[in-house]
């Protein structure tokens, strides 16, 4: 494997493998796991370069894959909140070792968020029926990413708008779900409510749940999550 890797096997890692999430944190989410850690893209609002300590590097972590198995309870696990799992970067072999380890525990839901929905498409999602796929979208010119996700043979497919930093114009015919968030970061521009507004609107008339992330300060509670595909996949 080329030097631009970073392998870590055996020793404890500058993030936790699975961190306990909810209100105040990832709040669409019980926990985040992070079995490959590490990112190339250059999002100016990434909360991951604004700690000195973390390794952008991206990494394989070979001693987390079976820390699932340590969850008593079936939980919803985000996958990779401390890295893209489907970066042009990663290898294929890293996504097959998480893949292999998420189908060993159909209990939990593994939902999956990357803004390389492109690549799903490398992949059989077929028998992944614990598996939500998801895309980012923070920005009106990366609409044209949802055609991969859509595309795509997963079971569940949402797109998180967050941090939503402009409005954006996006079919959301063939979602199951959608997530809007705002930029957290101190002295962030706020958000226009009619940006979250528009999204919304157009997702009661599909009939897709939606679920708002309490950092934007929209005035309804709206809390979301795809019940009825959940029960018809799992």
């Amino acid at each position: 494997m080329e030097s631009r890797y970073r392998y870590e096997t055996g020793k404890k890692g500058n993030i936790r493998s699975l961190n306990g999430q909810g209100p105040g944190k990832i709040d669409w989410t019980d926990w985040s796991w992070n079995p490959v850690s590490g990112c190339k893209h250059s999002c100016e609002y990434c909360y991951l370069k604004r700690n000195p300590s973390f390794d952008m590097t991206p990494a394989f972590h070979s001693n987390r894959l079976k820390d699932v198995g340590c969850l008593k309870e079936p939980a919803k696990v985000f996958v990779g909140s401390s890295g893209d799992l489907f970066g042009d970067w990663v290898p294929n072999e890293w996504i097959e070792a998480v893949r292999e380890a998420i189908k060993a525990h159909p209990e939990h839901i593994f939902q999956l968020l990357t803004k390389n929905p492109k690549r799903y498409m490398e992949f059989d999602w077929s028998d992944y029926q614990n598996v939500w796929l998801g895309a980012t979208i923070d920005k009106d010119d990366r609409t044209s990413d949802v055609s991969y996700l859509k595309a795509c043979s997963g079971k569940i497919k949402f797109v998180s708008f967050e941090p939503l930093l402009e409005e954006v114009k996006v079919n959301l015919t063939g979602l199951d779900w959608i997530i809007i968030g705002a930029n957290s970061n101190r002295g962030a521009k706020k958000p226009l409510m009619i940006w979250a507004e528009s999204l919304i609107s157009q997702a009661r008339k599909l009939g897709i749940p939606v679920w708002v992330k309490d950092n934007y300060g929209y005035s309804e509670r709206i809390k979301e999550f795809p019940v009825e595909k959940i029960k018809e996949v799992i």
